[in-house]
């Protein structure tokens, strides 16, 4: 099915759009358009692009600035893309947050370009302030915006302690029975 947008991390999109890609460099946002538009998608947006540190070379050494690209490119070339500090985690969701911001932002009429930036910087946003909530990745905080700073929080509060005073739960004996949970 044709798409306007077509979005995704610079290898899914590699794989899929030129699985017979076999060149030591890695495919360009504008070599990954053209063959989205041959598909029928106008635009692709490239996420996850590693820049090259400034060595000359992506190195994965800790502690030193790796940075990622995120383009929108057309058939013609690259309209537009945002530069970020790549994060030293791993992240569940962060494309859906972006494709969800993004369809939003379109959906209510903004254009394309201003669109995808705003997108992005959600995006970033989302990943900066997310949680994990068990052993697996991080997710994106897609609230961020509505809850207050750290130093606003409300007096008196600790942090995972309930908001409201709960009775505890006690059986015929006056004796505190276990809470049940389903």
């Amino acid at each position: 099915p044709a798409t306007e947008v077509r979005g995704g991390n610079h290898k899914t999109l590699t794989d899929f759009l030129l699985p017979d890609w076999d060149s030591e460099r890695p495919a360009s946002a504008r070599e990954l358009a053209v063959a989205a538009g041959e598909r029928g998608t106008r635009f692709v947006l490239v996420t996850g692009i590693m820049l090259a540190t400034k060595g000359g070379k992506s190195s994965g050494k800790p502690g030193s600035e790796q940075f990622i690209d995120n383009v929108l490119a057309s058939p013609q070339g690259a309209l537009t893309g945002e530069k970020f500090e790549m994060f030293e985690t791993s992240f569940v969701g962060a494309g859906d947050t972006l494709s969800a911001a993004l369809a939003a932002l379109l959906a209510s009429g903004a254009e394309l370009q201003a669109a995808v930036g705003e997108a992005l910087a959600f995006m970033d946003q989302t990943l900066d302030s997310g949680f994990r909530p068990g052993m697996g990745g991080v997710v994106p905080d897609r609230f961020f915006w509505a809850l207050p700073p750290p130093e606003e929080g409300a007096d008196g509060l600790i942090e995972g302690e309930p908001m409201i005073d709960e009775p505890e739960a006690t059986d015929a004996t006056g004796k505190p029975s276990p809470r049940r949970v389903h």
